[in-house]
């Protein structure tokens, strides 16, 4: 672990010395605490540092984070998992290290066209999903500060234990409202979610939809937004590639809530609350997960 993360962190290094000479658009930092009632896990703290940079054509984005989860003392993994020798059993604590990298183009392969591609990679603790690898990839047609639609596509390969693939599927549609000094913009987007080793997983089925909604809501140097989803998700890819449900989880539904404020010119500050509701895989129970995250951002 410490070898791979001094690997990382060279690697991001380089990189931006690479990018030097383009302008820095906004680094930041998220400190978060996952609660979790019920299930196998009692919760634990992550930080992320996220780094932005590039102009209207183009943009690179890279994100790093660092999680820690406690298990309940009275964990123990389903016959199912011990079967398939992706056992948990014995861990304590569940530690794992994200890296992000995203680089997106506006304006140059099409007009009006946005495209996106990504990579996400993990280490971590869960014997399923360690060294897994994500492929992201979005394109979307937009018209300037008016609407955009455009399709997401993520496949999640975890080449341990189960030799797991996972591929995501989500079409999006956004539009943009004016009134008075306000802006809003609006959207749903529709996830469908397809993967292998569903019977070992203890899934019922392969294939799975949900439907998200959202608002967004800025004026001046303030924002907040709400966004709700319902369904079913397994190993989802959210947050533009940048968050990945990598756990034995079934989600049903959650809610989001968010604001932000920028201050002493070019600073943020944010905090969100995220509520999830899903199907602990290993123990078979209805789990509550609460995420609060805190944010400071710097604009350049």
């Amino acid at each position: 672990m410490k070898r791979f993360l001094l690997t990382v962190l060279t690697a991001l290094t380089g990189i931006l010395l690479v990018l030097a000479d383009a302008r820095a658009d906004y680094s930041a930092i998220y400190g978060t605490y996952i609660d979790y009632n019920g299930g196998s896990k009692i919760g634990g703290p992550s930080i992320t540092g996220y780094y932005s940079t590039g102009n209207l054509t183009k943009s690179y984005s890279f994100g790093l984070s660092f999680t820690s989860i406690e298990y309940s003392d009275n964990y123990t993994s389903t016959l199912a998992f011990k079967r398939y020798g992706i056992s948990n059993v014995g861990i304590r604590f569940l530690n794992q290290i994200d890296v992000t990298a995203v680089y997106s183009v506006t304006n140059e392969l099409l007009k009006n066209h946005t495209f996106s591609f990504g990579v996400h990679y993990i280490a971590t603790d869960d014997n399923l999903t360690n060294n897994g690898l994500i492929f992201y990839f979005d394109g979307t047609y937009f018209k300037p500060y008016n609407w955009n639609a455009g399709i997401e596509t993520a496949f999640s390969y975890y080449p341990e234990s189960l030799n797991l693939h996972v591929l995501q599927v989500a079409p999006h549609l956004g539009k943009y409202f004016y009134a008075s000094e306000s802006t809003f913009y609006a959207g749903t987007k529709l996830y469908y979610i397809t993967l292998n080793k569903s019977d070992e997983l203890g899934l019922s089925g392969s294939n799975f939809l949900s439907a998200e909604v959202f608002l967004h809501y800025y004026k001046g140097k303030f924002d907040a937004g709400i966004s709700a989803w319902k369904g079913e998700q397994v190993f989802a890819v959210k947050n533009g590639g940048f968050v990945v449900y990598n756990l034995a989880e079934k989600y049903k539904q959650g809610i989001s809530v968010e604001a932000g404020y920028y201050f002493a010119k070019n600073y943020r500050l944010g905090a969100t609350i995220s509520l999830n509701k899903f199907d602990d895989l290993e123990t078979g129970n209805d789990v509550t997960q609460t995420a609060v995250t805190i944010s400071l951002g710097y604009k350049w």
